[in-house]
């Protein structure tokens, strides 16, 4: 790939213009997908499995195994190029999740759930670093940010479908949504696999942890801590302890991604032009004061706002990326991004069972969030690690 600094060919040109495009679509065909199953999913296991607590805290945290193995299945497929890996991780992905509506009992969902996990994390892991190669390293936050209005616009398509689909057949099956989800991202595979060299990143290594990178792994830890508190409890709480119908979840989500497709952007410019920083220390604010409301609250239409705010608020996630893009060594980008997921999926994989567990002794749905509120305090405290400024012209790279 050529680097940032040279200028392209005319067919270069055009071939990067086409990897965009494409690119574009697949991110839509998968945040279409994934929320046609993931939508009513919560709604799915109370009303076909009668889920609890600690059922759904045990589901989830064998779902995210996977995660915790992302540094060495790169390591393991390093010679293959991104765009490769995401494609098998989607087809992967779309199948496993097509099939999940046949699955009627507990232990028969986790085996189809960690099957379909593992390519999810393949996609997952690889997303960012060709979202930053195909940027050629110039305006990275921009086109993070940009990446996840597709995301969001997608959401919802998604979530509007489903919402559709539940008003206008009232009975229909929870398989059809799932089916529907798998087909769209085994579609977006195939688009993945047909990126050019623009969407690779050129050698990298095998597996890397180096001192350097420790604050980018701390912070994405405990990321994956409060993202695991919020993303699993928040809707369950609202769909066990307030009884919020499927149709409600999907309107709220749907709302969501509305507000994220309009802010994201702005986010993602905003990293670029003052660096990550100030974004990422109101990121972490906002999150203390968005766990002290769940922790405290009990009026249904005040938690509504609160899932809302969270969500708004995760798009400044980007500059986690951002952060690492600045400091990264050539050909290390994609592999760090790896050990980032799996320093993620450490706490993917004990904090749902953790939270269940602290619910279900407590009974108190609200005993979670104030494990939040802690760890939300922690990454406030590290921000201040953070280097201070946008990222200086001369240190923009090929990724």
């Amino acid at each position: 790939m050529p680097a940032a600094n040279q200028s392209l060919t005319p067919l270069q040109e055009a071939a990067l213009r086409r990897d965009w495009k494409l690119f574009t679509a697949l991110t839509f065909l998968f945040g279409f997908g994934f929320q046609l199953y993931s939508g009513p999913f919560q709604n799915f296991l109370r009303d076909v499995l009668h889920a609890n607590e600690i059922t759904l805290g045990g589901l989830e945290s064998m779902r995210e195994i996977p995660g915790l193995l992302a540094a060495l299945t790169a390591g393991t497929l390093v010679a293959f190029a991104e765009s490769r890996i995401a494609a098998l991780g989607l087809v992967v992905a779309g199948i496993g999740i097509a099939v999940s509506g046949r699955m009627h009992s507990f232990w028969t969902l986790v085996s189809i759930t960690v099957f379909w996990s593992v390519g999810f994390h393949l996609w997952a892991t690889v997303q960012s670093a060709i979202t930053l190669s195909l940027a050629r390293g110039k305006e990275g936050g921009r086109h993070l940010g940009r990446m996840s209005a597709v995301s969001a616009v997608a959401t919802i398509g998604g979530l509007g479908t489903a919402f559709a689909l539940a008003e206008l057949f009232k009975k229909m099956p929870y398989d059809v949504y799932f089916v529907l989800g798998g087909i769209a991202i085994a579609a977006a595979g195939f688009l993945c696999s047909r990126l050019s060299t623009h969407a690779e990143g050129g050698p990298r290594s095998r597996i890397v942890f180096r001192k350097e990178y420790g604050l980018y792994y701390i912070l994405t830890f405990l990321e994956g801590c409060r993202r695991q508190i919020f993303s699993i409890f928040a809707s369950f709480a609202l769909i066990i302890v307030y009884g919020v119908p499927v149709q409600n979840m999907l309107l709220l989500q749907l709302v969501n991604s509305v507000l994220i497709a309009m802010t994201a952007p702005k986010i993602g410019k905003l990293v670029d032009k003052i660096g990550e920083k100030g974004p990422l220390t109101f990121y972490s604010v906002g999150l203390i004061l968005v766990f002290l409301g769940y922790s405290t609250f009990q009026n249904v239409g005040a938690l509504y706002a609160l899932f809302l705010l969270d969500n708004i608020l995760f798009s400044f996630g980007v500059g986690f990326t951002v952060y690492l893009n600045r400091i990264v060594r050539p050909g290390e980008l994609t592999p760090c991004l790896a050990m980032g997921t799996t320093m993620n999926h450490i706490a993917a994989v004990t904090v749902p069972i953790g939270g269940a567990i602290l619910w279900k002794e407590t009974n108190n749905y609200q005993y979670p969030f104030w494990v939040g509120v802690f760890i939300a305090c922690i990454s406030w405290f590290a921000m201040r690690f953070l280097p201070s400024g946008p990222i200086p012209e001369k240190q923009l790279k090929s990724v």
